[in-house]
């Protein structure tokens, strides 16, 4: 692929991963949390979804263009990939978020998460320094090339979410709502979001190019003149993305750091940085890139980290109920009613405007 077509579509994709991040307040310990304090699974299963949307649009892309989107491959090491897992959802717990949940509060002006990025950096670098040279990928994707198995696997995947989109296109319509209106929302439904990411993120994995923010921090290590360029303008693609969901949605508000925060965030960023070289990558990279692939480590590191943050959401929840009086409980579990109460708004708003064409 040309170099600057390469660039300029990894800057818009990245672009593209950023603004829904933000507009749908993703994030994946969220989803851990929801598990643990309401009992439900929505966010996961929006997760599950987009990886089914990176499988669905990339894997053909590879059979057809043989170099152009690569899939990706994997490492004969379970070990490592479940402590790289385990190590990145104790992360992400002490740091609040996961890679997509930091770059939404940052973007909305949340400066306590900035620490991890810094934390990342060094967790990185002495992952790098200690754990790297051992590491190295021996496997190829079971899917790399077309096969009965994989047309199999690919038809039911793509029923899949064919099934989900038809859902989320069926419930709009009802509320008389078309996709204009949807996506100018200054909040959008998670599944929304994950549909936008598990397409434009599988695609920007998919090209091969070191992109991401883990791969910015070992910028040294890339000679080529168009990779370096590539981990300097996804990051800061994926950044503007996210600034602007904020800022046009009227979500962007500077708060003060605080100091609790900033040592989390720097603490937990040290920890994720360090899993992100073992897995290697974030929750992001094995949910877009890794899971498509059917990648073994990818599935046995997401395991491990969903493991580990719902072990942890539910040893910090029994904490609260036994010590925490009740309005600091609430406090704690802000986020997860907020994102109820969008949840319900978002309906209400719905029935407002079906209403109203019906009469």
């Amino acid at each position: 692929m040309h170099a600057a077509l390469s660039i300029s579509m990894i800057s818009l994709l990245a672009f593209g991963v950023g603004f829904a991040t933000q507009r749908g307040s993703v994030c994946g310990l969220l989803a851990a949390r929801q598990i643990v304090e309401t009992g439900r699974a929505t966010r996961l299963l929006a997760f599950v979804t987009a990886s089914l949307w990176a499988l669905v649009i990339v894997v053909p892309l590879s059979w057809v263009t043989r170099g152009s989107f690569v899939l990706s491959p994997s490492y004969d090491a379970a070990a490592v990939a479940v402590i790289g897992g385990a190590l990145y959802g104790l992360g992400t717990s002490l740091n609040g978020a996961c890679m997509f949940g930091t770059l939404s509060r940052i973007a909305s002006g949340n400066l306590s998460f900035i620490a991890a990025l810094p934390g990342i950096a060094l967790g990185a670098g002495v992952g790098t320094t200690i754990a790297s040279p051992y590491l190295a990928f021996t496997l190829r994707s079971p899917l790399r090339e077309p096969s009965l198995g994989g047309f199999a696997l690919l038809l039911l995947a793509a029923g899949l979410v064919g099934l989900t989109a038809a859902g989320i296109i069926r419930t709009h319509r009802r509320a008389g709502l078309h996709v204009g209106q949807v996506l100018r929302a200054a909040r959008w439904r998670t599944s929304v979001a994950m549909t936008i990411i598990g397409v434009l993120g599988g695609l920007l994995f998919a090209t091969g190019a070191p992109w991401s923010y883990s791969t910015l921090l070992r910028l040294g290590e890339h000679q080529e003149a168009t990779l370096a360029t590539a981990t300097i303008v996804g990051p800061l693609g994926a950044l503007a993305g996210a600034l602007a969901a904020a800022a046009l949605g009227g979500r962007f508000a500077l708060r003060a750091p605080s100091g609790v925060q900033l040592g989390r965030s720097l603490i937990g960023g040290g920890i994720m940085g360090f899993a992100i070289i073992l897995v290697p990558g974030g929750n992001a990279t094995l949910l877009l890139s890794a899971l498509p692939s059917l990648a073994r480590h990818g599935a046995l590191a997401y395991l491990s980290m969903l493991s580990v943050q719902v072990s942890l959401a539910m040893v910090a929840k029994q904490w609260k109920q036994h010590n925490l009086p009740p309005r600091l409980r609430d406090h704690q579990n802000a986020p997860l009613k907020r994102a109820a109460q969008r949840s319900s708004h978002y309906h209400v708003g719905m029935q407002k405007n079906s209403n109203a064409a019906a009469h």
